[in-house]
Order: structure tokens, then sequence, then C-alpha cells
């Protein structure tokens, strides 16, 4: 499988320098623009074919820009990307405006941008720019990996810092984890995730976290002083840096627990509409489900598990609360206001998320054919004392884990610190 990365690294630019990196960022901004404007065939349909949009904008883009040719090309594909996105919403008829591009960034490739270990060039309005890195661990620990292969970057200005950033995509071949294993994922609030082996990542600190920031943001909002705004901002970024950095260790166990049980496979639900799924009856549930980082943790554990092989699939989330992941019956009054579940046909009693994360996983192991990873064969779910199996036959580990599950909450418990 090929793993891609996003690499952020900020950049030490020449002070004569910096003026001719802004003004190619204003300029590839115009030209997606451009693009927008004019890249319509004569009935007034948007042009999604990048050759057939070449010969409609491309001359126009050199006339209205000062960008060299690999930029013009650069920014028109671009925007028949978004264009792309925005008639595909349309096909399903959601209303959507057309693109704009106003974020102070340009996209560069092969031809516009040199790699190399500590520094980088990049074609502007007024020649190559050559840049220095400023890096940290993590940047060195990628760009320092033969195996990854230096592709194209994305050049940022981040105004808050006013400093560029250029995000380097970096890609690799990684062997698949072979095997037919599955851990379930369940995703929630009070628990960040619950695993079908048993580990709670526990939700309480970043819960705690992000309500002191939130008092924090209010106090200052009504000062509405200038000063208050700056801080404002400040307070903005450690709140951000604070909640993935907690997010970013969870997802990494999340992976390392797959794979110390030999998972090829890990099962989350879908997401859409999750939070509407969720209970949220008062105000302060409503807004902590609303800043409640549910994609960012599952594009986290995906690109990590990528790392190791192992593939990260989406089921359709319907009943897996409700239903009895020992018996199969389901009901909604199984589970209780304090998230524990007591089955009313076998009496199974269990952490609910607990019961939800098996049956996220279980359910992975009974999709359709067609549906189903075609590597996952018959499929084993991956639990705390054993592995069971499509057709509900369970394996223990060893001889004294015979007991299927015990009924009480799992030892294993994880704060996501």
């Amino acid at each position: 499988m090929e793993v891609k990365r996003t690499i952020p690294v900020k950049l030490s630019v020449p002070d004569d320098r910096e003026d001719d990196l802004h003004q190619t960022i204003d300029q590839f901004n115009h030209a997606c623009n451009y693009t927008v404007e004019h890249g319509k065939n004569d009935d007034g349909y948007l042009i999604l074919n990048k050759s057939t949009i070449h010969d409609k904008v491309y001359h126009g883009l050199r006339d209205e820009t000062c960008l060299p040719a690999n930029l013009c090309v650069r920014a028109y594909s671009k925007a028949v990307e978004a264009m792309r996105s925005t008639v595909t919403d349309w096909k399903k008829g959601n209303s959507r405006p057309l693109p704009q591009f106003n974020k102070p960034s340009a996209v560069y490739d092969k031809r516009t941008l040199t790699i190399k270990d500590r520094s980088a060039t990049l074609s502007t309005i007024d020649g190559r720019v050559a840049v220095e890195y400023v890096l940290g661990d993590y940047q060195k620990s990628y760009l320092d990996d033969d195996d990854y292969e230096k592709r194209m970057g994305t050049l940022h200005y981040r105004e808050n810092e006013d400093a560029f950033y250029l995000h380097i995509v970096i890609k690799r071949e990684v062997e698949e984890h072979d095997g037919d294993k599955v851990l379930g994922v369940d995703l929630n609030l009070k628990n960040v995730a619950v695993t079908s082996t048993g580990s709670f990542y526990d939700g309480g600190e970043l819960l705690w976290g992000q309500n002191h920031y939130f008092r924090g943001r209010r106090s200052l909002q009504h000062k509405g002083t200038r000063s208050a705004k700056q801080v404002l901002r400040r307070l903005s970024g450690r709140e951000t840096r604070f909640v993935l950095n907690r997010l970013h260790t969870i997802s990494r166990r999340i992976v390392e627990e797959a794979d110390a049980h030999d998972c090829s496979y890990i099962a989350v639900e879908r997401l859409t509409h999750i939070r509407e799924r969720m209970d949220n009856r008062n105000d302060q549930v409503k807004r902590q489900m609303h800043n409640w980082a549910f994609r960012e943790l599952q594009e986290m554990l995906t690109y990590k598990a990528s790392e190791y092989g192992i593939c990260v699939e989406q089921i359709p989330p319907a009943f897996t609360s409700q239903t009895c992941s020992k018996c199969g019956h389901q009901s909604s009054t199984s589970r209780n206001s304090d998230r524990w579940f007591e089955c009313t046909n076998c009496g199974y009693s269990v952490d609910g998320d607990y019961n939800a994360s098996k049956n996220i996983g279980f359910k992975l192991l009974t999709l359709p054919e067609g549906r189903r990873p075609s590597g996952l064969g018959d499929g084993h779910l991956a639990l705390k004392s054993g592995t069971l199996n499509g057709n509900g036959e369970y394996t223990a580990y060893d001889a004294t884990s015979a007991d299927r599950e015990s009924t009480d909450k799992p030892t294993t418990s994880v704060v996501g610190r």
C-alpha cells in the first residue's frame, strides 16, 4: 500500500525575497479564481477536464499574471479539482457556491520546487527563491528517511506567525499487514475511544481542557479590547495544540494496540451525523460535541495505521450501541443513562462503549460480500480474552481465558495524555 505524508516545514526566507513569495501566492489565487470565472464552455457549464480547460484559460493566465508556465498549470489544476467537488455536491442536491480562492497558499510540483534535505528552491514571479528549513525532530525523522520519496509541496503563509511554511508531500510503499483479524473501535465523548480488546482512552482531560479554554475565551470576548483579541488568538493556538497533541497520542496507542494483537484492520463507525446520534440534551454537551474532533482523530488513526500496513475501515453505525455483543438481541432500553449496557434478553452486563466497540468490529466481519474488504476472508474479531469469527464462534487465547468475556469494565484504562 502507498503511504503519503504531508510534513509542514517552517522556512527561513531572505528578507529581500519575502515580497516575491507574497506576490506569487496572490497571483496564484488570482489565477485559480480566473479559471473558475472563465472555465466554462459555450453553454455556460463548468469545464472539468484539465486538457480542455488548458486551451480555454492558459494563455489568459499568462497575460493576467507574471506566474511561470508551470505554476499557471498548477493553478488551473487546483481550480478544476475544486470545481469537480462543487459539481458533485450539486448533483447530490446540495446548494454550494462556486469555489473562491483567498487563502494564502500556492501549489508546487517537481518542476517548480526543488526539495533538498535542509533547503528548497521555489519558482516565483521573479525567478527562483532559495530558502532554508527550520526543522524540529518530527520533520527531521521524515525528511531523513530515505524510504520516503519527496514529491511536491504547498507554500503557505501563516499570518498569525508572520512566517512561510512549506507543506512537503512524501510517499513510500508499505507492505500490507497480513492476516484477517479486526480491532473494533468506538469513538465517543466521555471515552474518546474504546477498543474491542478492552482499552479505554479517557476523554476527561480533553473535556477539562476544552471547558478551561472555553471559559477563558468567553471572559476575553466580553472585554472586547484590542489586547483581549490578541490574547484570544494566542489562546486559540494553545487550545488547538493541546487537543491535537492528545489526539496524536491516543491514535498512536490505538494503532499500537492493533499491531500488538496482530490486527490487519481497524473498524470504526462512519462519522455521518455522529453529533445528531449522541446525547445532546443540554447546552454544555452540545458545545462539547460541536468542538469534538471526531474526524481529526479518525484521520490520524487512518494515516498512522497505514505506516503499519493496517487498513482503517468505516462501517454503518446503525444500532451498534443498542445491540448485545453476546447474543445479538437489539433493544433501545438495554443501554441506560449511566452508559452501562445490560441486555434485556440474556442479561449480559458490560460497559456500553465497550459493547459498542465489539459490535463495530463484528459488523465489519459480517458485511455482505462485495462490501467487506477483499483481504478479510472469514475474519476474526480481536477481544481482550480471545477472538470471535463471523459465525459467532469464540476462541480463547489460552486456557485461563476460557470464560468468553468478563461482565466487568475492562481493566485496561488509558488516559489520553
